[in-house]
């Protein structure tokens, strides 16, 4: 017999744990031929991780026994306190060095975490046979489909998913549980209609017209992932971590912002770096910039790298 457990709870909970938004789907297996389209194209670049796991990526059950549902959660970083952050420059500058702004909050993996955690402890407080796995950029599935499919947003022409609230500066969580819910997902309509601003403001067309990213072309994929110096080809606008451009180019990042986070905090040494950055770059400042910080994952020789190369595209 499955058991049942009210949406409105998991709603409550979400909102009081600082969420934007949730919304659930049930699981099933899904249909991932996009993704194999995706990867013959050679679009992954040499992310050959992206080939592993395909049956995790089609099928929920094999990540829980007796799954259910999905609950899918978002949240946005587009904040105010973010806004009133202290530029010693204008960070707008194309002449700056610039990290994607997600970056300056603390990581967002653990702190997502952890709220998604509490809501299942809490449940299970109600609920003790309730299980649940959280997931934040670590699901096999593709949390942007299973959030669209939830009616949280719809997938923008940089295959980034845009809620009509908050834009799209905004994370996602799941929730995958052996409990099954009354929520009916409302599929939102695809609200890009004609807009291309996205796909005309990269500056490396890394941008496909079928929703996709060639991360060849990516300058994200080449300042955070790619191990090597990035390739001459490759402009940076001065982004050496992440990249916003198409974000900033979305009409609908205009949305007001949220005025702060109950789940993210803003990391104190990110400012301390970026002002050692623009002028002379600093190790130690650095690695404290590092500690609980989505760019853990990047070297500082690497980074030496990225900031050479923005250099040398400000004089191209």
């Amino acid at each position: 017999m499955n058991k049942i457990i009210d949406f409105e709870i998991i709603k409550s909970l979400a909102f009081e744990a600082g969420f934007q938004d949730c919304g659930a789907v049930s699981s099933k297996e899904f249909d991932i031929s996009s993704h194999f389209d995706w990867l013959e194209k050679g679009y992954n670049a040499e992310m050959q991780y992206l080939n592993k796991n395909i049956d995790k990526r089609k099928n929920p059950y094999l990540l829980l026994e007796n799954a259910q549902t999905i609950f899918s959660f978002i949240l946005s970083y587009n904040t105010q306190e973010f806004a009133n952050m202290h530029f010693s420059q204008n960070e707008e500058s194309k002449h700056l060095l610039k990290f994607a702004s997600y970056s300056y909050f603390e990581d967002y993996h653990k702190a997502i975490k952890r709220a998604l955690y509490w809501i299942i402890s809490c449940i299970q407080d109600i609920y003790p046979e309730f299980k649940g796995i959280a997931f934040v950029d670590s699901s096999p599935f593709s949390e942007k489909m299973v959030a669209r499919e939830a009616g949280l947003g719809w997938i923008g022409k940089n295959s980034i998913l845009i809620n009509k609230s908050y834009g799209s500066k905004i994370l996602i969580g799941e929730i995958i549980t052996n409990y099954s819910t009354n929520y009916k997902a409302q599929i939102v309509d695809d609200l890009c209609e004609d807009c291309k601003l996205c796909i005309e403001a990269c500056p490396n067309n890394a941008i496909n017209l079928n929703k996709t990213i060639n991360c060849n072309l990516c300058s994200s994929y080449h300042n955070m992932i790619n191990k090597e110096s990035v390739p001459k080809n490759i402009n940076l606008d001065g982004y050496i971590y992440g990249c916003d451009i198409c974000l900033n180019a979305c009409p609908w990042n205009k949305k007001p912002r949220i005025f702060n986070s109950k789940i993210l905090g803003l990391n104190p040494n990110m400012q301390k770096l970026i002002d050692s950055i623009n002028n002379n770059p600093d190790k130690s400042i650095f690695n404290k910039a590092k500690k609980n910080s989505a760019i853990e994952n990047i070297k500082f020789q690497k980074l030496l790298s990225n900031i050479e190369k923005s250099k040398e595209d400000f004089l191209s």
